[in-house]
């Protein structure tokens, strides 16, 4: 089934004694029903065009197309020169189409009424293709157009008697349209946006319904790649070859992707995931710079109470000023390796950063074990959250000197690298 959707302007139903572009649509393609669009001031005319209520629609196109239904629409339009006047108005009137014929195929004439309304419905093809076709329509005679004959009412019957006879011979003006470049346009700049803004999964989708586009295989490749490692927490491929110590390998990952979070907006899970980042940061640091102070059983961390007396000594003494108990068995966290390198390194920089952290932990535990909402508009939340994130960067910094600082920006290269095959 096929149905034509077309507004109405002043050249239609003819000019010249020559089909408009409507009535020539519906000579070519026989549409089993035609949606015709009128504003109120095309409809209703003045003193130097006759309104188009005069004309028999009807009648003039089932002299063309006699099983063709025939639906008339008319809308008052306040600013009929505003492009975003139509956008709502002809999306509506195509979806009541598509609704009521869901197997339809819609033809949209982009030739009648004014430029506003054919770039309108260009727009409409563009954003939603599936089951539309645009037909563009030439104009017959375009030397003639200065001295243009309009269609009036009060002739129509001979006047169409003689367009009929015009057209019978004369060769076909109406084409399907595809506005390919138009298209690509728009689905390029929305995939750009997306991969600009760490989306990669929802680019992958959107690349993957494209045909045409250069480069397109490479591309879902590369994207798919990025969604599977970011999904998965498999190390990048190139921080993976940069770097043998496998505990940087694996904390750079963690920061890009909490960078990454942040940077999207999403404060909630970078609040949630920088506590564990920063624990393990600070717990390898210890391992590696003091190897006796900390043992693990069952996974867990927990302080060594065994041939570390000296060490034991000072930290219950640290505990004891600041009213804490001391629990050997407790298993370690975040408080804790903040309080073993203070007794171990009292100097220390990663302590101001530790703190930074320490500093939202009640929030994040709020968040994280309380499902409490994450207020940022409290107690200089969201400055807390970014210097923490700001923190882990230093942390890494102190920790693992070797890491080469283009590497923090992983994903502003790969983001360059992926929008370059665009």
């Amino acid at each position: 089934m096929k149905i034509l959707f077309s507004p109405i302007g002043n050249t239609d139903p003819w000019s010249n004694y020559r089909d408009g572009a409507m009535l020539h649509i519906v000579r070519q393609y026989r549409p089993d029903k035609i949606v015709l669009f009128f504003t109120e001031s095309i409809w209703n005319g003045n003193e130097n065009m006759p309104g188009r209520k005069e004309f028999n629609w009807n009648k003039i196109i089932s002299s063309v197309s006699p099983d063709s239904k025939v639906e008339i629409k008319i809308d008052k339009v306040e600013n009929e020169h505003d492009f975003d006047s139509y956008k709502e108005l002809f999306h509506n009137y195509i979806l009541e189409i598509m609704n009521e014929e869901p197997n339809a195929e819609v033809l949209l004439n982009v030739t009648s009424g004014t430029p506003q309304m054919e770039s309108t419905l260009c727009l409409e093809y563009v954003t939603y293709p599936n089951h539309k076709e645009c037909i563009q329509v030439a104009t017959p005679e375009p030397e003639k157009n200065i001295k243009r004959i309009f269609a009036n009412p009060n002739d129509q019957e001979e006047a169409l008697q003689k367009v009929n006879e015009n057209e019978m011979n004369s060769k076909i003006r109406s084409k399907s349209i595809d506005i390919i470049s138009f298209r690509e346009a728009m689905i390029r700049s929305q995939i750009i946006g997306l991969i600009y803004n760490y989306d990669y999964e929802a680019a992958l989708t959107l690349i993957s319904e494209q045909k045409s586009f250069r480069n397109a295989k490479n591309l879902r490749k590369k994207l798919l790649l990025m969604t599977t490692q970011v999904k998965t927490h498999e190390i990048f491929p190139e921080i993976n070859a940069s770097y043998n110590n496998k505990a940087l390998k694996k904390v750079l990952f963690h920061y890009l992707i909490l960078k990454m979070r942040y940077d999207r907006q999403d404060v909630a899970e970078t609040l949630i995931r920088v506590k564990s980042i920063a624990e393990f940061i600070i717990r390898d640091y210890i391992e590696v710079h003091y190897p006796n102070i900390i043992i693990e059983e069952n996974g867990k961390p927990y302080l060594n109470t065994n041939d570390n007396m000296p060490f034991l000594m000072k930290y219950q003494k640290r505990l004891k000023n600041e009213y804490k108990s001391y629990v050997p068995q407790r298993i370690l966290s975040l408080p804790t390796f903040i309080d073993i390198l203070k007794v171990l390194s009292p100097k220390s920089p990663l302590l101001k950063e530790l703190l930074a952290i320490n500093d939202v932990n009640g929030l994040r535990n709020s968040v994280a074990h309380h499902l409490d909402t994450l207020k940022l508009d409290r107690n200089k939340n969201h400055t807390k959250i970014r210097l923490s994130v700001e923190s882990i960067k230093n942390m890494l910094n102190i920790a693992y000197p070797e890491i080469d600082e283009k590497d923090f920006n992983y994903f502003e290269e790969k983001n360059k690298e992926l929008i370059g095959l665009l």
